[in-house]
């Protein structure tokens, strides 16, 4: 079953709950053209298929599948590639260049490019994920940080039902 990429806002609790599966294979991509000014050498012809997306729809998931040419791409989130079938050469703007191919994982940071040189043809799953401003993303970790180290804490896991009751004495000790 495959979710809807833009679920509305009535449904998007039912289905984030469930566990979702897809097929990389027989899914219908639709035209996700280059912007022709990155084109810089053929003429790739990309398609693309959202697949899922997460209900505060900070995350989804792509599939998408290009021909031979070679672009500029530039990077507005965060994301993740595994690559299925083909492959490319990525060219960094520092001069080095990477040969990728299938069973790759590839991780481009949000603000970010590269050139892409596609011989024959590419085919990718990508996890693209928003980023989440500096200060939120602070404090996510601070309270992730702060549930782990409760989480540690036998005394609270102990009254939070996560562990044998204290002992007396040791409620005494505490309350003292």
């Amino acid at each position: 079953m495959l979710v809807p990429a833009n679920p509305t806002a009535a449904n998007a609790r039912a289905w984030v709950r469930k566990i979702q599966v897809a097929r990389s294979e027989g899914v219908r991509t639709g035209p996700a053209p280059i912007t022709p000014g990155n084109v810089l050498k053929g003429n790739p012809v990309a398609t693309a298929a959202g697949l899922f997306r997460s209900a505060d729809g900070m995350q989804s998931t792509v599939i998408w599948h290009c021909t031979a040419g070679t672009f500029r791409w530039n990077y507005r989130e965060d994301e993740t590639i595994i690559i299925l079938e083909g492959g490319m050469t990525l060219h960094f703007d520092d001069g080095s260049s990477r040969v990728c191919g299938a069973g790759d994982v590839v991780y481009f940071p949000a603000g970010t490019s590269c050139v892409w040189t596609i011989e024959h043809e590419v085919r990718k799953v990508a996890l693209l994920r928003d980023p989440v401003p500096a200060p939120i993303s602070l404090s996510l970790r601070l309270k992730r940080a702060a549930i782990q180290a409760l989480a540690r804490n036998t005394y609270i896991r102990r009254m939070f039902g996560r562990g044998p009751a204290p002992a007396a004495s040791s409620i005494q000790a505490a309350a003292g």
